[in-house]
């Protein structure tokens, strides 16, 4: 999804659910579905659903709303009772609108039931945009997801806010953040400080506290998944100004974090095995990127050769991290730019910032690939005119996963076990591994 505001200080997140998409992912006992269900009840979020049967105890308790059709079998208002408040809605279109924007976006001439419902959500969900009492769509279908920003630049041409339950997921997260509320679970919150210590500990079980040098990296990586989620609020704050200045700002102090988790964990292996090398007297050579620190990592292939392997593994990654800090720290940096796309069958509207060959080869060869409903990669990556664009966000979402998997296992490479287990195994039952996992079974967020 392209860049939109939809979090905000005050208010609640209105929620508008395909209750049929629903019913289809609970039979396949989604974990994603389970986790926003947690949230039925939590403030800020406020749900109601399409009003179709369903045998779940937990959707039955959603509100649905009512359809009123006219003589001519068009459907003419909306009817939503909910426990406080009672309203009607009207409904501006023709069934034989719905009816025709179905048959383009499914490409065929004759639609099914079930297609013509779908479609018509979308419309249902522009009138409740427009009266307020929706933010966003949830749904599983991909044809309304592949053809979401379609609806918007055509028919019905308006914002319309179609979201994947994984999207509507991290949205949630977000915007309950944005307001101050650090969700654990549906009905427990901590402070700021305590969600991203357990994000951490749920992310890095075989982290231990050793010495100075580990403390600082596990302090640098709460910061980078801070940042991460600021770079998340001014990407759902829409695209102006500010919130793209304001991103570039968590960028840049994310790629310095991720490099200096990088350069902990250096520093920590050598003081570990007591790697002795070429002017190993220069903190600089003390590295994981092979371009400095290559006879570091040399030493290391003689202590350690499965945790010189596992660095070579990531070989690229670290290539692309300590190459964005290059260019943010000592080069000409990144501009960050307003972008708005408007051809073919869609627009949108986002902030990017313009990149080199060389980074967009060391993400390609990071496995990056489109993402399922957008025009860019997973990465953040899109080409136009024959240049190329990087959105911050995106990218960060993807580079602390990869950190994570990196670090971790790092860590059992070298010899960390895992401290979380190790907890359980001993039987302790302490405020900590009980609010762990109740994180770890609800958050919603990354």
């Amino acid at each position: 999804m392209d860049s939109r505001a939809i979090i905000k200080r005050k208010g609640n997140l209105k929620i508008f659910l395909d209750t049929k998409s629903f019913n289809h992912l609970l039979c396949k006992n989604n974990l994603y579905l389970e986790k926003i269900l947690n949230y039925m009840n939590s403030k800020p979020f406020e749900f109601i659903r399409s009003p179709i049967d369903t045998n779940n105890n937990e959707l039955k308790k959603i509100f649905t709303y009512y359809e009123k059709y006219d003589f001519k079998e068009d459907l003419s208002s909306i009817e939503i009772i909910r426990e406080k408040s009672h309203s009607y809605i009207g409904f501006g279109y023709k069934m034989q609108d719905v009816e025709s924007v179905g048959k383009t976006i499914y490409d065929k001439n004759f639609l099914t039931k079930d297609e013509k419902e779908a479609v018509k959500l979308v419309f249902i969900q522009v009138e409740l945009m427009r009266s307020k009492d929706s933010d966003i769509f949830i749904t599983q279908n991909e044809t309304l997801l592949k053809k979401r920003l379609w609806f918007e630049s055509h028919f019905p041409g308006l914002p319309i806010n179609i979201v994947s339950l994984n999207e509507a997921k991290e949205i949630m997260d977000l915007f309950s953040k944005y307001q101050n509320r650090y969700y654990i679970s549906g009905n427990y919150t901590c402070n700021k400080r305590y969600w991203y210590w357990l994000s951490f500990r749920q992310k890095i079980p075989n982290f231990h506290v050793e010495d100075s040098i580990l403390k600082a990296f596990s302090r640098r990586f709460v910061y980078l998944l801070e940042s991460l989620d600021e770079m998340g609020f001014q990407y759902y704050l829409g695209v102006n100004n500010d919130t793209v200045n304001t991103m570039m700002y968590h960028f840049n102090y994310f790629i310095s974090l991720a490099t200096g988790i990088f350069d902990g964990l250096a520093i920590r292996t050598k003081n570990k095995y007591k790697l002795s090398f070429k002017n190993n007297n220069f903190p600089s050579k003390i590295s994981l990127n092979k371009k400095a620190g290559r006879e570091f990592l040399n030493a290391l292939r003689e202590k350690n050769p499965n945790l010189r392997t596992h660095i070579n593994e990531y070989v690229n990654f670290i290539k692309l991290i300590y190459g964005l800090r290059e260019l943010l720290i000592h080069g000409e940096m990144l501009d960050i730019n307003s972008f708005k796309f408007s051809g073919g069958e869609e627009r949108y509207e986002i902030g990017t910032v313009k990149v080199k060959g060389d980074i967009i080869n060391s993400i390609k060869l990071c496995g990056d690939k489109i993402r399922k409903y957008d025009n860019f990669t997973q990465w953040g990556i899109f080409e136009f005119n024959n240049s190329y664009f990087l959105e911050p966000f995106h990218f960060a979402k993807v580079a602390s996963k990869t950190l994570v998997n990196f670090s971790n296992k790092y860590l059992a490479l070298l010899d960390f076990k895992n401290y979380i287990e190790g907890l359980r195994k001993n039987d302790i039952n302490d405020h900590f591994l009980r609010s762990l996992e109740l994180f770890t079974k609800n958050k919603l967020g990354f």
